[in-house]
């Protein structure tokens, strides 16, 4: 007959705040009738589990590490058969020196006005490369008769109408700026001083050119990120004989663990429903409900792991390992260093969200606590922020970052003022 196992559920918490650690190196090693050592990493949001023989009399060492927290030991005394289950909780305390290290607060300086008008407000803007701005605006509310103005910094140049309901602007790789609608996508052309539009299907635009992350010199690097999935890669395109390899890996773990076993929870007719799909797409029936009911839960969070080109590198920042990745234009990697910044949010406010100066090559962690925004400049080289800058106006909206300015979308608060785009000088 087999030796009984037990389950050893560990979780490791932060000591002020009892919320989990993730990637926590964990070391147990046990003493007695049983002799064996394990090593594993801890996870957020619960405990890490694994199976052993039982042991009836012993100890069980753990030791629990992170470099953002003192090392904690645990010890416990084995004497008589234990449940089926063991669930021990490790609390480590905070290095705060670790953490903040030199980090100087500075505030950038007074705001400009960039645009006012008395009768539309700036719903969204984008930046063109020659200074000049493209805004999307509105007399009265968001999304009835938008239009877009072309900006110089003191006169409107041209103006179109857009004919749909705008929602958003956004870039895509080649620095072309878009208008996302509820039933089409403009392109958006300046020529001669005159704006102009072309319509893009969605699906077209989706599927082909938003997935796009950046080029290189016969190189594309795309995704196949999916917001309703809790993992997605990040791919080179060689564009002279049209191969591709994968660069590197996403995957939230835990998310991964909870999608997949709400197939457990649904009614028998759902998860017929999801058998019935996997026979027809070949895609595995857990997915299926994953994908059409976990993701509407409060529980679901969608990875963020973006990839940044600054100058002839590549950076891609795993928030779900606390690593930022390194890679060349040839899609090499070069290296990878750990990352903490996004830690302790309830402390720092962090906003999950990397800004880039493209004409300064330099990055950005946005963070917001009690309505004040800040701006910590990521060290490239070691992954820290030692600086963060502090803006002078509360609740603003759409922070972008060019040529050594932050610009945002700010309203003063309880003010019939509409909202303005406004900017601030970033020190050198």
């Amino acid at each position: 007959m087999g030796k009984t196992q037990v389950i050893v559920a560990i979780e490791t918490l932060d000591k002020s705040t009892l919320e989990s650690i993730p990637n926590c190196v964990i070391y147990l090693k046990t003493f007695g009738d049983l002799d064996s050592t394990f090593s594993f990493n801890s996870r957020l949001g619960g405990p890490v589990s694994l199976r052993m023989d039982e042991m009836r009399s012993g100890k069980i060492w753990i030791d629990c590490s992170h470099p953002l927290y003192e090392t904690a030991y645990k010890k416990i005394n084995i004497t008589s058969v234990q449940k089926d289950t063991l669930k021990i909780k490790v609390y480590l305390s905070r290095l705060k020196e670790k953490l903040t290290g030199e980090v100087r607060v500075t505030a950038p300086g007074v705001p400009d006005t960039v645009f006012n008008s008395a009768e539309f407000h700036v719903a969204d803007y984008s930046i063109l490369d020659n200074g000049d701005f493209v805004l999307l605006a509105y007399p009265k509310r968001s999304g009835k008769q938008n239009s877009l103005f072309l900006f110089d910094g003191v006169n409107i140049k041209s103006t179109v109408i857009i004919p749909d309901e705008a929602r958003y602007m956004v870039k895509d790789f080649r620095g072309m700026s878009h208008v996302v609608c509820n039933e089409n996508v403009f392109s958006i052309q300046v020529k001669d001083n005159q704006l102009s539009l072309t319509n893009i299907p969605q699906e077209y635009y989706f599927t082909y050119i938003a997935p796009i992350v950046d080029s290189a010199t016969n190189r594309l690097f795309f995704s196949n990120f999916n917001k309703d999935y809790p993992a997605f890669d990040y791919f080179a395109l060689d564009l002279t004989d049209s191969t591709y390899r994968r660069l590197m890996h996403i995957e939230d773990k835990l998310m991964m663990e909870l999608y997949r076993s709400e197939f457990k929870w649904v009614d028998v007719r759902t998860q017929l429903w999801a058998k019935q799909k996997e026979l027809e797409t070949g895609i595995d029936a857990q997915i299926w409900v994953g994908a059409n009911y976990f993701t509407q839960s409060i529980y679901y969070k969608i990875p963020y792991a973006p990839m940044l080109k600054v100058k002839d590198s590549l950076f891609v920042f795993d928030f779900q390992l606390d690593l930022l990745s390194v890679f060349n234009t040839k899609g090499d990697s070069i290296r990878s260093v750990p990352i903490y910044f996004h830690y302790h949010k309830e402390r720092t406010g962090w906003k999950k969200s990397v800004l880039r100066d493209a004409e300064k090559s330099i990055l950005y962690a946005l963070y917001e606590k009690d309505g004040i925004a800040y701006l910590g400049k990521i060290n490239l080289t070691n992954g820290k922020v030692s600086e963060k800058y502090m803006l002078k106006n509360k609740y603003v909206d759409l922070i972008k970052v060019h040529g050594g300015f932050v610009y945002y979308i700010y309203r003063p608060f309880e003010s019939i003022q509409k909202r303005f785009l406004y900017r601030e000088r970033l020190p050198e």
